[in-house]
Protein backbone atom coordinates (compact mmCIF):
# COMPACT_ATOMS: atom_id res chain seq x y z
CA UNK A 1 0.00 0.00 0.00
CA UNK A 2 1.21 3.49 -0.98
CA UNK A 3 0.35 7.10 -0.26
CA UNK A 4 -0.33 8.93 -3.10
CA UNK A 5 0.70 12.46 -2.39
CA UNK A 6 4.23 11.39 -0.26
CA UNK A 7 4.77 8.30 -1.79
CA UNK A 8 4.98 6.59 1.86
CA UNK A 9 4.45 2.66 1.57
CA UNK A 10 2.71 0.96 3.99
CA UNK A 11 2.16 -3.05 5.32
CA UNK A 12 -0.92 -4.76 3.95
CA UNK A 13 -4.01 -4.02 5.50
CA UNK A 14 -3.39 -0.07 6.47
CA UNK A 15 -5.68 2.21 4.50
CA UNK A 16 -4.51 5.74 5.60
CA UNK A 17 -1.26 7.81 5.13
CA UNK A 18 -0.25 8.81 9.18
CA UNK A 19 1.65 11.95 7.66
CA UNK A 20 -0.69 13.12 4.66
CA UNK A 21 -4.32 12.08 5.87
CA UNK A 22 -4.76 10.37 2.93
CA UNK A 23 -6.24 7.54 1.28
CA UNK A 24 -3.70 4.53 0.24
CA UNK A 25 -3.63 2.83 -3.11
CA UNK A 26 -2.17 -0.38 -3.82
CA UNK A 27 0.39 0.63 -6.45
CA UNK A 28 1.99 3.97 -7.15
CA UNK A 29 1.19 5.17 -10.86
CA UNK A 30 4.46 3.97 -13.20
CA UNK A 31 6.56 7.58 -13.55
CA UNK A 32 8.01 8.50 -16.77
CA UNK A 33 11.40 8.64 -15.36
CA UNK A 34 13.19 12.07 -15.88
CA UNK A 35 11.99 12.43 -19.79
CA UNK A 36 12.86 15.65 -20.52
CA UNK A 37 16.33 15.19 -19.36
CA UNK A 38 16.15 17.60 -16.70
CA UNK A 39 19.31 18.26 -14.37
CA UNK A 40 18.38 18.31 -10.67
CA UNK A 41 20.58 20.95 -8.36
CA UNK A 42 21.33 20.11 -5.10
CA UNK A 43 20.32 23.05 -2.93
CA UNK A 44 20.71 22.56 0.73
CA UNK A 45 21.25 19.51 3.25
CA UNK A 46 20.04 18.61 6.39
CA UNK A 47 20.24 15.96 9.56
CA UNK A 48 16.55 17.38 10.77
CA UNK A 49 13.56 14.92 9.82
CA UNK A 50 11.54 17.59 10.53
CA UNK A 51 12.87 20.24 8.37
CA UNK A 52 12.27 18.00 5.76
CA UNK A 53 9.03 17.25 6.28
CA UNK A 54 8.68 21.48 6.38
CA UNK A 55 10.55 21.74 3.20
CA UNK A 56 8.08 18.89 1.59
CA UNK A 57 4.94 20.64 2.57
CA UNK A 58 6.21 23.95 1.09
CA UNK A 59 7.70 22.69 -2.18
CA UNK A 60 4.23 20.24 -2.55
CA UNK A 61 1.90 23.46 -2.11
CA UNK A 62 3.96 25.62 -4.67
CA UNK A 63 4.35 22.17 -7.41
CA UNK A 64 8.22 22.30 -7.36
CA UNK A 65 9.15 19.00 -8.63
CA UNK A 66 12.11 17.85 -6.11
CA UNK A 67 13.27 14.83 -4.57
CA UNK A 68 15.34 14.10 -1.11
CA UNK A 69 18.40 12.20 -1.54
CA UNK A 70 19.00 9.89 1.31
CA UNK A 71 15.72 10.76 3.31
CA UNK A 72 14.50 7.13 3.61
CA UNK A 73 18.15 6.40 4.73
CA UNK A 74 17.75 9.28 7.50
CA UNK A 75 15.78 6.82 9.96
CA UNK A 76 18.43 4.05 9.92
CA UNK A 77 21.03 5.75 9.04
CA UNK A 78 20.98 8.77 11.80
CA UNK A 79 23.20 11.46 11.57
CA UNK A 80 25.96 9.72 10.01
CA UNK A 81 24.55 10.78 6.06
CA UNK A 82 22.85 13.95 5.37
CA UNK A 83 19.40 14.38 3.51
CA UNK A 84 20.02 16.50 0.43
CA UNK A 85 17.03 18.59 -1.67
CA UNK A 86 17.89 18.58 -5.06
CA UNK A 87 15.07 20.44 -7.30
CA UNK A 88 15.01 21.00 -11.05
CA UNK A 89 17.83 23.09 -12.78
CA UNK A 90 14.87 25.61 -13.98
CA UNK A 91 13.24 26.23 -10.62
CA UNK A 92 16.00 26.46 -8.49
CA UNK A 93 15.64 30.77 -8.10
CA UNK A 94 11.59 29.92 -6.99
CA UNK A 95 13.14 27.13 -4.37
CA UNK A 96 15.86 30.18 -3.23
CA UNK A 97 13.11 32.41 -3.37
CA UNK A 98 10.82 29.79 -1.28
CA UNK A 99 13.28 29.00 1.09
CA UNK A 100 15.28 32.36 1.47
CA UNK A 101 14.24 32.81 4.98
CA UNK A 102 14.02 29.20 6.28
CA UNK A 103 16.55 28.46 8.81
CA UNK A 104 17.39 25.14 8.75
CA UNK A 105 19.07 23.94 12.39
CA UNK A 106 21.33 21.43 10.83
CA UNK A 107 22.56 22.20 7.51
CA UNK A 108 25.73 20.76 6.24
CA UNK A 109 25.28 23.41 3.01
CA UNK A 110 22.71 25.54 2.37
CA UNK A 111 23.07 26.91 -1.42
CA UNK A 112 20.43 29.61 -0.83
CA UNK A 113 23.14 31.68 1.65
Amino acid sequence: MFCPNCKAEYQEGITHCSDCDADLVVSLPEREVNEDNATFIPILSTYNLGDIAVLRSILDDQGIEYFIQGENTAYIRGYMDPSILKVREDQVQTVRELLKNFDLKFTIFNANK
